[in-house]
């Protein structure tokens, strides 16, 4: 495997990290504001399943965004003068 191949496994692997704990910290902020008289345990599973898939999905889309920066990088470096 070659080090580009690499850096965007690693990437990739980064960004669902950060957005399964993005989507575990806005569960825990449903936890603690909504009532738990007001929430059944099938509501509470499928929200914490919303959550973190919405946690992935950002995080995918955030690995994405870098990795179009990373590319798009050397198109914005100056170029050196003779």
């Amino acid at each position: 495997m070659s080090k580009r191949v690499v850096g965007m496994v690693l990437l990739l692997v980064g960004g669902l990290v950060i957005g399964w704990y993005a989507g575990s910290w806005g569960f825990s902020m449903f936890e603690k504001t909504v009532p738990a008289g007001a929430v059944t345990d099938l509501v509470r599973g499928g929200t914490r399943a919303a959550y973190r898939t919405g946690g992935l999905v950002v995080g995918v889309i955030a690995a994405a965004y870098a990795l179009l920066a990373a590319w798009a990088s050397p198109f914005f470096r100056d170029t050196p003068k003779p």
